[in-house]
C-alpha cells in the first residue's frame, strides 16, 4: 500500500482545499498522472501521482480542506518511492511530492484557512477552543472575529432551559430554506478564499475612493493603428505602466501593510497585480518589475498570465509579491464601482468601461477611473493627485515613448 500526503507546497503554505478529484477509488492510475487539484490562497496546483497503481481509498472528498502532511488517497500496488521535492519558490502547478507512511485516521485536525491560522497566532487565540460555523467544523473569520470581539477567554454561548429544566448550551442555527427551490450556497474553492480575503480587508482597512474621467481617445487610435500593422496592444498594458510612473512619484501607494507590528513597507519594486476573471472566480496575477518593461512586454505578459490563470496554470511567484493592483471590468461593462483593496496592499486602480462619447462637435472615448485607498496612510490629497498624474499621462501616451 502507497499512502499519499499532501505535499509542502511552500511560501507558508500550511494547507488547501481540495478542487477535485480526477480519480475515484476503484481506478488504475499512471505515474504523472494527473491525481488531484488543489487550491491554496495562493494559487491551484494539479498534483500527480507519483506511482502507477490502482485507488484502494480517498480519505478527503472535494471541497474539504487538508492540511500539508495529512494522508489524502492510498494506493494499492504503488511503490512506496519518494519523488524528489521541487523547490518551493519556484512550485508550480505541477507538484511532484509523496511519502510513504503508515495509513492514519483523518480525524483530530483543526480546519481553518492559512489567513484565519496566521491571525489566530498574531491574536495568541489557540484553535482548539474554537467551535468552526463552517462545513466539517471549519474556522471561519466570523468565527474568529467573534473569539476577538469577546477577548481571548474561552467563548461561552449562554445557558437556555430545557423542558426538563436542565441546561443546554445554546448552538447557532442550521440556515434553512424557506421553499423548496431556496438552495443553500457554501462558498468553496476559489470562492472561499475571495470571501476570506474580502473580508478581511474590509474589516482592517478603512477604505476611501476617489474617482477620474480619463480621455483615451489618443491611446484608442494608437491601439487600432497598431493592430492594423499586426502590432497589439491593450488598454490594461497603458494603465499598467502608467500606474508604475505614478508610484514612483507617490511611494506610499506602492506600500504594503504589516498587521503584526502595525506599520508600513514601502516597496521599491513595482509589482503590479492584475485581476483576472476566471470560471471559479477572481485570481490576481502578477507582472513583476513592470517598471522596467516596455507596453509591449507588457501586454504580452499579461495575455500569457490571464490564460494560464483561465486553467489553473500559473506559477506560485506569478501570484506572489503584488505591490498595487489594476482591475479591470471595462472588458464587461460597469460605468463606475469601488474596488476592495488587496490585501496587505494599500490601492487599488479600477478601470471601467470605455465609451464613445460626443464632445465640442468631436467624438472621444472616454472612462471613469477609481482609486480605492486605504485611508490611514493615505489621504485624499494625495490619493487625488495620483489619479491626476495617472490621468495627465494616459491623456499624452506619447510620454510613453520615453519610459
Amino acid at each position: 500500500m502507497y499512502s499519499f500526503k499532501l505535499p509542502d507546497i511552500g511560501e507558508g503554505v500550511s494547507e488547501g482545499e481540495i478542487v477535485k478529484w480526477h480519480v475515484k477509488e476503484g481506478d488504475h492510475i499512471s505515474r504523472e498522472q494527473d491525481m488531484v487539484e488543489v487550491m491554496t490562497d495562493k494559487v491551484t496546483v494539479k498534483i500527480p501521482s507519483p506511482v502507477e497503481g490502482t485507488v484502494k481509498k480517498i480519505l478527503f472528498q472535494e471541497g474539504q480542506v487538508v492540511s500539508v502532511g495529512s494522508e489524502m488517497i492510498i494506493i494499492d500496488g504503488g511503490e512506496a518511492t519518494p519523488v524528489e521535492k521541487p523547490a518551493p519558490k519556484e512550485a508550480t502547478a505541477k507538484v511532484e511530492v509523496a511519502s510513504a507512511i503508515p495509513v492514519q485516521p483523518a480525524g483530530g485536525r483543526i480546519l481553518a484557512s492559512p489567513a484565519v491560522r496566521r491571525i489566530a497566532r498574531e491574536k495568541g487565540i489557540d484553535l482548539s477552543t474554537l467551535s468552526g460555523s463552517a462545513q466539517n467544523g471549519r474556522i471561519t473569520l466570523d468565527d474568529l472575529e467573534r473569539r476577538i470581539e469577546k477577548g481571548a477567554e474561552k467563548q461561552v454561548e449562554p445557558a437556555i432551559q430545557t423542558e426538563k429544566g436542565k441546561a443546554q448550551t445554546k448552538s447557532a442555527p442550521e440556515p434553512v430554506p424557506e421553499n423548496q427551490q431556496d438552495e443553500i450556497l457554501e462558498p468553496r474553492g476559489l470562492r472561499r478564499i475571495i470571501f476570506e480575503n474580502m473580508t478581511k480587508s474590509k474589516q482592517i482597512i478603512p477604505h476611501f475612493t476617489v474617482v477620474e474621467e480619463v480621455d483615451m481617445t489618443r491611446i484608442s487610435t494608437m491601439i487600432s493603428d497598431l493592430a492594423a500593422m499586426d502590432t497589439k496592444l491593450t488598454y490594461t498594458s497603458f494603465f499598467v505602466k502608467a500606474s508604475t510612473v505614478a508610484l514612483k512619484e507617490y511611494p506610499y501607494l506602492n506600500a504594503i501593510y504589516n498587521e503584526a507590528s502595525k506599520n508600513y513597507t514601502l516597496r521599491k519594486s513595482y509589482n503590479i497585480g492584475m485581476a483576472v476573471d476566471t470560471p471559479n472566480g477572481l485570481n490576481v496575477a502578477v507582472v513583476k518589475n513592470a517598471d522596467t518593461k516596455s507596453l509591449l512586454k507588457i501586454a504580452g505578459e499579461i495575455a500569457d498570465l490571464a490564460s494560464r490563470a483561465r486553467t489553473s496554470d500559473l506559477k506560485l511567484s506569478e501570484v506572489q509579491d503584488s505591490t498595487f493592483t489594476v482591475t479591470n471590468v471595462g472588458t464587461i461593462g460597469g460605468l463606475m464601482s469601488t474596488p476592495i483593496i488587496n490585501f496587505p496592499e494599500v490601492a487599488i486602480l479600477g478601470v471601467h468601461r470605455i465609451r464613445k462619447v460626443r464632445e465640442d462637435g468631436e467624438e472621444k472615448m472616454k472612462t471613469y477611473l477609481s482609486l480605492s485607498c486605504d485611508h490611514r496612510l493615505i489621504d485624499g490629497a494625495m490619493a487625488t493627485r495620483f489619479l491626476v498624474r495617472i490621468k495627465q499621462i494616459l491623456e499624452k501616451p506619447e510620454y510613453f515613448l520615453v519610459r
